[in-house]
C-alpha cells in the first residue's frame, strides 16, 4: 500500500527525502532537513519506514509547512490581492505578461499563449 502524505502519493521504491520533495511546497532540501530531524537515514526508502516515523513526518509537516492546496490557495489569494490593489504586478498578472522584470520581446509571447485562459476572475 503506497504512502500518502498531504494528498500526495509517495512511491515505495524511492528514497524518503526525494519522495517527500514531491509534495507541493516541500523540495529536496526541506525533505532532507525533515529526514535528519526525525532521524531517518538519507538512504532509507519509503517502503522501509516504520509507522511512528510516518506519524512524526505528518506532524512535522502540518506544524511547520504550508503545503498542497493550502499553499496554492495562499498564492492565488496573494495574486488576487495584487490585482485588486491595482498594482503594477497585479496588472501584469491580469494581462498574462512577465511579472518579475523579464523582457517581453521574444519569450513573453510564449508565456502569453499558455496564459490565454482566464485564471483570475477579478475586474
Amino acid at each position: 500500500m503506497p504512502l500518502v502524505i498531504a494528498k500526495t502519493v509517495l512511491p515505495d521504491a524511492s528514497r524518503f527525502y526525494l519522495a517527500v520533495g514531491r509534495i507541493f511546497g516541500i523540495g529536496r532540501a526541506q525533505g532532507l532537513a525533515i529526514a535528519e530531524e526525525i532521524g531517518i537515514s538519507k538512504e532509507a526508502r519509503v517502503a522501509d519506514l516504520k509507522a511512528h516515523h510516518v506519524q512524526q513526518v505528518v506532524a512535522l509537516i502540518n506544524e511547520r509547512y504550508k503545503v498542497g492546496d493550502e499553499l496554492k490557495r495562499s498564492i492565488r489569494d496573494d495574486i488576487v490581492r495584487l490585482i485588486d490593489a491595482k498594482t503594477y504586478r497585479g496588472k501584469r498578472h491580469s494581462l498574462g505578461l512577465p511579472v518579475r522584470g523579464q523582457k517581453t520581446g521574444c519569450n513573453a509571447q510564449t508565456s502569453r499563449k499558455f496564459k490565454r485562459h482566464i485564471m483570475y476572475d477579478v475586474k
